[in-house]
């Protein structure tokens, strides 16, 4: 018998599986590879040393059973589950697609007259700073703070004056003589009788 046998059996009666908690146990060991029939050096070692060997082989049994129970279970669960998950994600996804659509349509109707294009809103300000709740209203004060301060930092953006007004016509109307007198209709309709 070696020296070495009487450390090993200490330190595998210090480690009771039974006190351990499974996952605490099946933590970094791989059990696929355990041979149970093979002895290799247990003849060499003495009644305590076998008797550490046995503990540790049905030590790694339990801890395959009990992982691939786990893995069972969690399989069972796994297919009701992803139901659930997928449809969670669905709805997710459709509604930051609807809050972005809210959010931009917001910030749009916002900027309209503050911005000579109220798209350019779209561009420079993060939407991702809005929220957007249950119901899809939004926080007007934000947005118009936030169109104010992309106005302050990129003055170019700002609308240009007032509403544009369509410029005069000079073909339509009097051409600039003033109002015709009674003695300059009757001048004009005598011209046309000669």
């Amino acid at each position: 018998m070696s020296t070495e046998t009487p450390d090993l059996v200490a330190a595998l009666d210090a480690t009771d599986p039974t006190a351990q908690d499974v996952d605490d146990v099946t933590t970094g060991v791989d059990t696929t590879d355990v041979d149970d029939s093979a002895d290799d050096g247990a003849d060499e070692l003495g009644d305590k040393g076998k008797q550490a060997l046995d503990r540790m082989k049905a030590r790694l049994k339990a801890e395959k059973a009990a992982r691939l129970a786990l893995e069972a279970r969690l399989n069972e669960t796994s297919a009701a589950d992803d139901a659930e998950r997928i449809q969670r994600e669905a709805d997710a996804k459709a509604a930051a697609k609807a809050n972005a659509r809210i959010l931009s349509a917001e910030v749009r109707a916002a900027a309209a007259g503050k911005l000579s294009d109220p798209s350019d809103a779209l561009t420079f300000i993060d939407l991702t700073q809005f929220d957007v709740d249950d119901d899809g209203s939004v926080d007007q004060d934000e947005i118009a703070e936030a169109i104010a301060d992309l106005v302050r930092r990129k003055p170019y953006l700002a609308a240009q004056g007032g509403p544009k007004s369509p410029k005069p016509d000079p073909s339509q109307g009097e051409g600039g003589r003033g109002a015709a007198t009674a003695a300059d209709r009757f001048a004009q309709q005598v011209g046309n009788l000669i």
